[in-house]
């Protein structure tokens, strides 16, 4: 996980998936009676719906209006074009920095409002910018970890570190749960791989619903799945604690995505306690928020 540089994001740094497209990669083909299933697409992997997931009230999250994806300038063929404007979205929240953006600009979608709010952010409130414009800032935002931990931290510790934080005080987070409370739908929320900042949002918006950790958690291992090829890629010729160490680089590592909704529940002893002093979501506003996602 660690380059000459020092520090090297973990779960950030993606190949150009339209590259290895050209390379080979066939995507997988769609079957929406499946919860998770990946949506095929010919520029991009790990998108998704959280449509089908099942609810602990016996109901199911409605198909067709929670979206979760990656660089959506990746889909470029009229195929994509067509597939993503078919989904008739009414948001998009790009979880992504701002130097990520410039680098890949979201396209215009008719009758979709943009929203861009970064759902990482540096000690001070800035934004951590995983573009190679920010770097720098991040090695010594990493550096500032180590001082006040007063030893080496590995990338894979302040990550994970850092995930365990994500849930709390988030301004993504809470602008996604303000689209999600105005019941406009449908809603596709992004980041650069989405894997990382999109699988967290996804398992909230899951244990929001209603939906058990286990079935979250297994959501967000899902893209291990979808970008397989590429993971093994990057992971090739590795020892086993590399491939460990590392495997959320391309990837995601269960213990990081656990680790920060098993945080929620070391702070406020359940998910519940949780949404109502996060989010203001009380009983009724949650009981509101389900009526509306599950069927």
């Amino acid at each position: 996980m660690q380059n000459p540089a020092g520090v090297v994001p973990a779960g950030f740094l993606c190949y150009d998936e339209t590259e290895f497209r050209e390379r080979g990669s066939k995507p997988m083909q769609n079957h929406n009676s499946v919860p998770g299933a990946e949506i095929a697409l010919e520029g991009a992997v790990n998108f998704r719906e959280l449509g089908g997931y099942l609810a602990g009230d016996g109901r199911r999250v409605r198909y067709g209006l929670l979206y979760r994806g990656g660089n959506l300038d990746a889909l470029q063929s009229p195929a994509d074009r067509a597939m993503l404007e078919s989904w008739h979205l009414r948001d998009i929240l790009d979880l992504r920095s701002a130097g990520e953006c410039v680098k890949h600009p979201d396209p215009a979608v008719p009758g979709a409002e943009y929203h861009r709010v970064c759902a990482m952010r540096m000690a001070d409130g800035t934004e951590m910018d995983f573009s190679s414009s920010g770097i720098e800032r991040l090695a010594a935002e990493k550096a500032a970890f180590e001082k006040a931990a007063g030893h080496p931290v590995h990338d894979y510790d302040w990550f994970s570190a850092l995930y365990r934080q994500m849930p709390f005080e988030n301004p993504a987070y809470h602008t996604l749960f303000a689209l999600l409370e105005q019941h406009r739908g449908p809603l596709l929320f992004h980041c650069t791989c989405g894997k990382d900042r999109t699988g967290i949002a996804a398992m909230l918006i899951l244990l929001a619903l209603g939906v058990d950790r286990e079935t979250a958690v297994r959501d967000y291992m899902l893209t291990n799945t979808y970008r397989h090829e590429i993971i093994e890629a990057s992971l090739r010729g590795k020892s086993p604690e590399e491939r460990r160490l590392q495997l959320s680089v391309e990837g995601v590592d269960e213990a990081m995505g656990a680790g920060a909704i098993d945080e929620i529940l070391r702070r406020f002893g359940s998910y519940e306690a949780y949404f109502s002093a996060e989010f203001g979501l009380d009983a009724g506003r949650l009981a509101a928020l389900r009526d509306f996602y599950l069927e």
